[in-house]
């Protein structure tokens, strides 16, 4: 019998190869052994798992106050249906996005290195929130310690320029060379594990051209097409304009690449207030690892209301779900 190991454990033991606390590893073992077939081909794996598990605890216990005290700053817990951070040199308005769309608590600014440490918010779109994730600023020789982990770990990167700046060009070419040194491409596709060390890995991302509003703004912005259009997608925006902004609550939530399915128990009506959020491209099993937790060996068949099917239609646990289906889920 083979191991068969799911993208989701495959995508975790990634984390877990590039964590750098033991708060990181011990998130990615968990989610490792959650998402490990447990067979008896596995129990080679299951025992280094446990071993993993073991060592990560101790160290975090052995820490204690030590440990809190030299917490990395830019380790910070995903939450919501996706997670994005931004990057940008200084005063290209990260801070002015993440205020104009979240409660989060930033610091605007006109100087510049106003923004010391992470500042994460949640967007609303719809019935979900993505957490968005304001950033010091990057510069050409300096980068903060533990930022590129950020970047490796994160749903998706966008990158920020200020186009009434004289050096926007610049300092998109400084985000995008540090982006590509850390072996990481912007992609308007999914994200991509690299198949083998070294290798790059493929992120969502793309380049918001900010204050769009600012007369001559449109020059810079045509340049910017013509030199980095090829590479990374670009969206203009105005933070100062009631309608500037309005589209990238669902432009985060394409990025991240999720869809929402609303759990129905048998006999009652759908929950269409708190649906359960997976991947794109993910089907029946993987919903019922969202609800059961370990226990969806239990679920034996499915009803759909939704996308292509007629309502109430018996699916095989491995047909593809879409974004609002409507589940119900037979034990």
């Amino acid at each position: 019998m083979t191991l068969n190991l799911t993208p989701q454990y495959r995508e975790a033991d990634a984390k877990y190869r590039v964590a750098q606390t033991p708060e990181e590893k011990l998130a990615a073992l968990e989610e490792m052994w959650r998402e490990l077939p447990k067979h008896k081909s596995s129990e080679k794996l299951q025992a280094e798992l446990k071993k993993k598990l073991s060592a990560a605890r101790k160290a975090i216990l052995q820490g204690g106050k030590k440990s809190a005290t030299k917490a990395d700053p830019f380790h910070i817990p995903k939450s919501g249906a996706g997670q994005v951070v931004l990057i940008g040199t200084p005063n290209v308005g990260k801070s002015s996005i993440v205020g104009g769309l979240t409660n989060a608590h930033v610091k605007i600014a006109e100087y510049p290195f106003a923004t010391p440490l992470p500042v994460a918010g949640a967007v609303p779109y719809e019935d979900v929130k993505i957490q968005l994730i304001d950033t010091p600023p990057i510069t050409a020789e300096h980068i903060p310690p533990g930022f590129p982990g950020l970047w490796r770990l994160t749903d998706a990167l966008i990158v920020v320029a200020d186009l009434s700046c004289d050096s926007v060009l610049d300092d998109v070419e400084t985000c995008l060379s540090h982006i590509s040194d850390r072996l990481i491409e912007l992609t308007d596709g999914p994200r991509q594990l690299p198949e083998e060390p070294g290798a790059t890995l493929k992120m969502p991302g793309l380049l918001l051209a900010n204050k769009v509003d600012v007369p001559g703004s449109s020059d810079n912005l045509e340049m910017l097409r013509e030199l980095f259009g090829a590479k990374v997608r670009i969206e203009p925006l105005s933070t100062v304009e009631a309608y500037g902004m309005a589209f990238i609550p669902e432009l985060l939530f394409k990025m991240v690449r999720v869809i929402r399915v609303y759990a129905k128990p048998p006999h009652k009506k759908p929950d269409l207030d708190e649906p359960f959020v997976v991947p794109i491209g993910a089907d029946i099993h993987e919903l019922a690892r969202k609800v059961y937790r370990g226990l969806e060996t239990r679920v034996r068949s499915a009803r759909l209301w939704g996308h292509g099917v007629v309502d109430g239609q018996n699916v095989h646990l491995d047909h593809v779900l879409h974004d609002k289906d409507i589940v119900e889920l037979h034990t």
